[in-house]
């Protein structure tokens, strides 16, 4: 099943500590409990396919939005490389090799996904996982979730 996520990846923030006297406590930054809760809304308006609740594998993309200096079209005179280089950031073929870690953004939505309810019992379910990120002019998620199949069956 495939579910498309129009929404700018964003990673999963570490929790932030405070103390109020003699309590301490822990808390989500404000920023990343929005992205989740949109997250969650956009998987619940756009997944219309089967509840796992079984052993699943998970093939991910991340489109992440690129720098200026990679997104700005090339000039006229532009040597090769740079030619090259956002032609394939056009065409989604260019590896982003810098932060945001790949497992603080799939953390972010797996952790939606799962709130959503709709789509899996918990991300415990997944067995197999395939996640890359790319630059992309259209940032989003993309995944393709299938049923592990079990032998005997």
């Amino acid at each position: 099943m495939k579910l498309i996520l129009n929404i700018e990846p964003k990673p999963q923030s570490r929790p932030k500590a405070t103390r109020r006297g003699k309590h301490a406590g822990v808390y989500e930054v404000p920023e990343m409990m929005k992205w989740r809760k949109r997250c969650t809304e956009l998987v619940k308006e756009t997944y219309d396919g089967p509840y796992f609740d079984d052993a699943i594998k998970v093939d991910m993309t991340f489109y992440l939005q690129a720098p200026k200096t990679l997104a700005t079209p090339p000039k006229p005179r532009s040597r090769q490389k740079k030619i090259r280089e956002y032609n394939d950031f056009i065409n989604e073929r260019l590896y982003v090799d810098k932060k945001p870690d790949l497992d603080n953004l799939e953390k972010a939505v797996y952790d939606s996904i799962s709130k959503s309810e709709i789509v899996w019992v918990d991300d415990n379910l997944i067995v197999e996982h395939t996640t890359r990120k790319v630059y992309s002019p259209n940032p989003r998620i993309e995944l393709v979730i299938t049923e592990v199949e079990k032998e005997g069956r």
